[in-house]
């Protein structure tokens, strides 16, 4: 896209050294460590045992981007994830640990994602194809033999439309919700259109007043979250 078609749907490009920024001090760097430390369990049985609940642990969270473009988000969270339970499965393997069945426990329907450009709803439902596949076959070369890739799994977490004006709970129960996380578009009021003005009304009431565009997700993920306890950080 041009500059001025981005700065108009705000649809900028998010690094994956920026990515990491934010997924690092999230999830990313407290799961590392614990897989460190597992890794340093000095009992071979109670060490798998823990490797394995680790990856069942990692199965376990779900993740949002209510405006995430081409993926880029979910996609580097992803493979982050696989990373990790590769290294697990690597150790166990080493081990002399049998799998029955599917040994990958970290799948694509943790991830749930809303965006309005259909373009690039396709381009991160590609992109997630992409990561599965490469992450498998790196699981491939780890326990030396071949996994079932294709047929690719229909992917039904990316919500084609407005983030503002969709329920995210028909997307993702809150209650199932790990982290919402991603760059929303940062449009300030001057250069809103009006449908984006409309937005802004319609999140907060005609009370908007000159806030910028960005301001629509954090006020729509606070009254989502509610009341719930959950940990949260804004970047």
């Amino acid at each position: 896209m041009n500059p001025e078609t981005r700065r108009a749907g705000g649809l900028h490009y998010t690094s994956i050294e920026n990515i990491h920024k934010v997924i690092d001090p999230l999830f990313l760097d407290e799961l590392t460590n614990e897989l460190n430390d597992i890794l340093k369990t000095a009992y071979k049985k109670t060490r798998n045992e823990k490797l394995f609940a680790f990856k069942a642990k990692l199965a376990s969270f779900k993740f949002l981007d209510p405006a995430c473009g081409s993926g880029n988000f979910l996609t580097e969270s992803y493979c982050a994830l696989r990373d990790l339970e590769n290294r697990a499965i690597s150790n166990l393997v080493e081990e002399g640990q049998s799998f029955l069945g599917d040994m990958i426990d970290v799948s694509l329907d943790q991830f749930y994602e809303i965006e309005i450009n259909d373009f690039a709803v396709a381009v991160a439902k590609t992109a997630l194809w992409i990561a599965e596949i490469q992450k498998k076959k790196e699981t491939e070369e780890i326990i030396g033999k071949p996994l079932k890739t294709l047929p690719l799994n229909d992917y039904e977490h990316i919500r084609e439309g407005n983030a503002l004006r969709v329920d995210w709970e028909s997307i993702v129960p809150k209650d199932t919700l790990s982290y919402i996380m991603g760059n929303p578009p940062f449009i300030g009021s001057a250069r809103l259109s009006d449908e984006q003005k409309d937005d802004r009304d319609f999140i907060f009431e005609g009370k908007g007043g000159e806030l910028d565009y960005v301001a629509c997700w954090y006020k729509k993920a606070v009254d989502f979250i509610g009341c719930r306890d959950i940990m949260s950080k804004s970047h």
